[in-house]
């Protein structure tokens, strides 16, 4: 399977600084937080795109 993403970056005033990588589904966000060791803060469902329907929600830049 090819994970086809976009990287967006949050930063919510340097306090609590967040990136974005949109995927296939919610389990995908948890391979990608396993593979890089980056700490998943949260999974939302994406209803604008028919392929990458969900944003991983990672903490840091």
């Amino acid at each position: 399977m090819i994970i086809i993403g976009i990287v967006l970056l949050i930063s919510n005033n340097d306090k609590n600084p967040e990136n974005l990588h949109s995927a296939t589904t919610p389990e995908e966000c948890e391979k990608m937080e396993q593979k890089y060791g980056w700490k998943l803060k949260d999974i939302r469902c994406n209803k604008e795109q028919e392929i990458l329907k969900v944003d991983s929600v990672f903490e840091g830049e």
